[in-house]
C-alpha cells in the first residue's frame, strides 16, 4: 500500500483527526497510527496509507480536501529497491 504525507485542513484537532479516519476507511485507506500531526506554521499532516487504484486514491484526496501529498516508501520498500509513488502538486487553499 502507498504511503502519502497529505497536508490537510484541521480544526478542532480531535474531531478532525477522527473525521479524516473515516473518510480514509471509506476510500479503502487508513490513517497511520490514526493521528494528525502539527508543525509551528499552522500545518496539518496525516500520514495515510492509500489504495493502490489510482483513481480511488485521488478521490481520497478530493474527500481529504488535501492541498498536496508526498509520496513515500517504507525502510523495507527502500531496501527491495522500490520507488516512492506520485506526488501531488501543491495546490491553494480553499
Amino acid at each position: 500500500m502507498p504511503y502519502h504525507w497529505v497536508k490537510i485542513h484541521s480544526s478542532p484537532p480531535q474531531e478532525r483527526r477522527d473525521e479524516i479516519a473515516g473518510i480514509c476507511i471509506e476510500h479503502g485507506a487508513r490513517l497511520v497510527d490514526n493521528e494528525i500531526f502539527y508543525d509551528d506554521e499552522k500545518g496539518t499532516f496525516a500520514l495515510v496509507a492509500l489504495p493502490e487504484d489510482e483513481e480511488v486514491a485521488l478521490g481520497l484526496m478530493d474527500a481529504l480536501g488535501a492541498y498536496s501529498w508526498v509520496g513515500l516508501v517504507n525502510a523495507d520498500e527502500k531496501a527491495e529497491g522500490l520507488t516512492p509513488p506520485d506526488s501531488g502538486p501543491p495546490q491553494e487553499a480553499a
